[in-house]
């Protein structure tokens, strides 16, 4: 089912040459990148990132000043900016360690607070309000750079599934389930968690600087707390601890934020209350439904699970 999605999103563009529409996908492939790699931390430990715009702005920020100040490609301050993001992922991660909870998620916000605040100080470097713009776009037709961030946002996807199949994402979800005996086992439960802070943050940060080059302007609403919650949405809705239900939920309810352009007096508040309705119809997420789950065949194909008779 994924797999048809991505290779149906990827035609698209053989189907209709609107470049409104073709727009409105590439920016849903950008959200997929950031729910995706968001839950990847978070719906695998438990441990709530409320500062993800910490790794999406300040990525798009890096790259934007390396692009728009020392003409660097965008197809290498992108990887030095997601690199980056990564390493502070590990040196976040390594200062919350004992944090759990509503502390942990109070420290992530005031990192991202702080570069949001940074952002309106150095405004040589920033642009301060207005941002950064003008930076190189990956190529030169609009068609040429939505292939390229479908195949970054569907390879990003199948890396995540691999590691969450992987021994690393299995201790993930036995952190998640009882951290305490995880520990018991002998499992360095520290260095996983650290992991997947430093793999959510490089993730994340290739997800921001992909947006900053692909709109050619980052400005300081990356970095905001709204940013951070509509990525939140975007994965509690889908189904945290999925991958799969954060990609949908991602692509999902960024073609209908915009689509609803279409009601612009009314789009806020239609938008906010479907959420709402989602939201407290399913509340551990759409791929989490019990039908979804009960069922041998959607289990597999959503989930990749088989059911035992």
């Amino acid at each position: 089912m994924v797999l048809l999605l991505l290779v149906a999103g990827s035609l698209f563009p053989f189907v209709s040459d609107n470049f409104f529409y073709i727009e409105i996908l590439k920016t849903a492939a950008i959200y997929a990148i950031f729910a995706m790699s968001w839950d990847i931390l978070t719906g695998y430990t438990n441990e709530v990132n409320f500062g993800f715009a910490f790794f999406i702005g300040g990525s798009g920020y890096l790259s934007g000043i390396l692009n728009s100040f020392f003409s660097v490609s965008p197809y290498l301050a992108i990887p030095i900016a997601a690199l980056a993001a990564g390493i502070f992922g590990i040196f976040i991660g390594y200062l919350t360690l004992r944090l759990k909870g509503p502390y942990f998620a109070m420290v992530t916000m005031v990192f991202a607070s702080i570069l949001f605040t940074l952002s309106f100080i150095f405004t040589e470097l920033t642009g301060g309000e207005e941002g950064i713009s003008g930076l190189d776009s990956f190529t030169d037709d609009p068609v040429k750079d939505f292939f390229l961030i479908w195949v970054v946002m569907a390879a990003i996807y199948f890396v995540l599934r691999l590691y969450a199949r992987s021994k690393h994402g299995i201790i993930l979800k036995a952190i998640r389930a009882d951290e305490d005996a995880t520990k018991s086992a002998g499992i360095n439960t520290a260095y996983y968690k650290i992991e997947a802070f430093a793999l959510s943050g490089t993730l994340g940060g290739i997800g921001g600087g992909i947006f900053a080059h692909s709109q050619m302007h980052i400005g300081p609403t990356m970095l905001s707390g709204e940013i951070s919650i509509i990525v939140v949405l975007l994965a509690m809705i889908g189904g945290m601890g999925t991958i799969v239900g954060p990609l949908l939920g991602a692509v999902g309810l960024s073609i209908l934020n915009e689509y609803l352009r279409v009601v612009e007096e009314y789009r806020l508040v239609i938008y906010t209350g479907f959420l709402i309705l989602l939201i407290y119809l399913a509340p551990d997420g759409l791929i989490n439904l019990k039908f979804i789950k009960d069922s041998k065949r959607l289990s597999f194909i959503f989930l990749g699970e088989r059911k035992s008779k």
